[in-house]
């Protein structure tokens, strides 16, 4: 072989080296990146666990103390209903403390709903679809 030849071969190695050099480069970085993007990804993900957790133990905290209310307040009312029906049956017969004591809160529902809807102002016309 000859100088040139010799020159020219070299050159052509350390090309194909600074090539596969690049490729090895390219496909490194994007290998880090990708792991990068996973890292960050799972961090956010346990961040967010993190946050969510504690809220939503206390909305369900919340959900089982409003339903114990609730039912107390239901079991509550039966038990006051029941004694207001004993208690008319010694003067009435039963027919007529069982209307007493269902009518009394059907008329204290039919005021309170004329009540509330006279004080607040609605939040939708009566009929939404007239203009």
């Amino acid at each position: 072989m000859n100088p040139e030849d010799r020159t020219r071969h070299r050159e052509r190695s350390y090309e194909e080296d600074d090539k596969s050099d690049a490729a090895s480069d390219w496909s490194t970085l994007l290998g880090r990146m990708v792991e990068d993007l996973s890292r960050i990804f799972q961090l956010e993900l346990r961040l967010l666990e993190s946050k969510l957790t504690p809220s939503l133990s206390a909305m369900v905290d919340r959900a089982v103390a409003a339903m114990v209310v609730l039912f107390a307040g239901a079991i509550g009312g039966c038990c006051l209903l029941t004694a207001l029906i004993m208690l008319l049956h010694q003067w009435l017969p039963w027919w007529q403390s069982l209307a007493i004591s269902g009518g009394l809160p059907l008329a204290a529902a039919v005021i309170a709903y004329a009540i509330l809807n006279r004080s607040g102002s609605p939040a939708e016309p009566a009929n939404p679809l007239t203009p």
